[in-house]
């Protein structure tokens, strides 16, 4: 859309953008209807995550696409870290798992909420005059 003067913003926009990513369930959760609490992670931040692990050596690219393999066969409602690792302890090493684990644990990133605020940041922008 932006051909027709829509501005992206973020991360996720550039990779389908890019045709990095072409499906919808890429970015599709379920949620508390209530509190909007996220009830499912979206595939793309379990795509980010599991980049993050490879990057910092705590998989390899194999249990990488394994994991992410296990996460795009599951229905979008059906997805979370706990299933998706769940399901993976019998096709990757214990130690590797508990090692991913606790990255997640500790330092999960939520990609769709950074690009929220990035995308929140530059309409403030806009409003103010800045770069239009």
């Amino acid at each position: 859309l932006d051909s027709y003067g829509m501005e992206g913003v973020g991360r996720v926009y550039e990779l389908y953008r890019k045709g990095e990513l072409v499906s919808d369930d890429e970015v599709a959760l379920i949620f508390e209807p209530d509190s909007f609490k996220p009830l499912s992670e979206p595939l793309v931040n379990i795509r980010y995550n599991l980049e993050l692990a490879e990057e910092r050596k705590i998989i390899n690219k194999e249990v990488k696409e394994k994991i992410l393999s296990i996460a795009k066969s599951l229905y979008y409602p059906e997805r979370d870290y706990e299933r998706v690792l769940s399901i993976a302890e019998g096709e990757v090493e214990k130690e590797v798992l508990e090692r991913l684990k606790k990255f997640l644990i500790a330092d999960k990133k939520d990609l769709k909420r950074e690009d929220a605020i990035a995308a929140l940041k530059r309409m403030k922008e806009i409003r103010e005059g800045e770069d239009v």
